[in-house]
């Protein structure tokens, strides 16, 4: 049997951070994740487990998609009801976010759902000719239809947010897919920086607020 994830200590979490070889920021950025619930348990990804998802969904993931869930997921693995909040989205990002005023009470899973199996519904999110291939990478708990992805192509490591209907009518309409698809996290760093809440086992595990120095 395949093993799926790695558990971790805040002390090991934080070591396989400063390991990654992260430029400071991204670092920085997890690290504040692991600070904002010392308390966790977390884990990373295996490379069996990643290796497996790919062949699953007939892509190949970014190089740096993989790294960030090799080194630091998430928290809490095996909860059945596991989902994160956000304290927002990134500001210099969300513009046009439909979820911009309510991203604070949504909960968001990181299940990594991937693409559809059907082929006409896995082309809208394949449309080469934009320069994007959408690959979803959570949910919104209470409409899954809103998702957060990550574009396949290239160097480019934001996190998208969209609605599948939006570019459901946009691809059967002939328009431009990405019109409908808003950037609100610079990468996998910045999002756990924002969780804010952690939802495990029937406990809502609160972020813990640091005194500025």
């Amino acid at each position: 049997m395949t093993e799926v994830v790695i558990l971790l200590t805040a002390a090991e979490a934080r070591e396989r951070v400063l390991q990654a070889g992260w430029p400071a920021e991204e670092a920085a950025a997890h690290l504040a994740f692991v600070d904002a619930f010392p308390d966790a348990e977390f884990f990373a990804n295996t490379e069996e487990i990643l290796e497996e998802v790919q062949q699953e969904q007939r892509v190949r993931l970014p190089e740096w998609f993989l790294l960030a869930r090799r080194t630091l997921a998430e928290a809490y693995a095996g909860a059945q009801d596991l989902a994160l909040q956000f304290d927002g989205f990134t500001d210099r990002f969300s513009v046009g976010s439909a979820l911009k005023k309510t991203v604070g009470s949504t909960w968001f899973t990181l299940s990594l759902p991937g693409l559809p199996k059907r082929k006409k519904d896995r082309q809208m999110y394949l449309r080469t000719e934009e320069g994007l291939h959408l690959f979803p990478i959570a949910v919104n708990v209470d409409d899954t239809a809103y998702q957060l992805g990550i574009n396949l192509l290239g160097e480019d490591t934001r996190i998208f947010e969209y609605h599948v209907e939006d570019i459901e009518a946009a691809f059967s309409a002939e328009e431009p897919v990405s019109v409908n698809v808003v950037p609100v996290f610079a990468s996998p760093g910045d999002l756990l920086s924002h969780v804010v809440r952690i939802r495990h086992e029937g406990v809502v595990t609160e972020r813990i607020a640091h005194e500025p120095q």
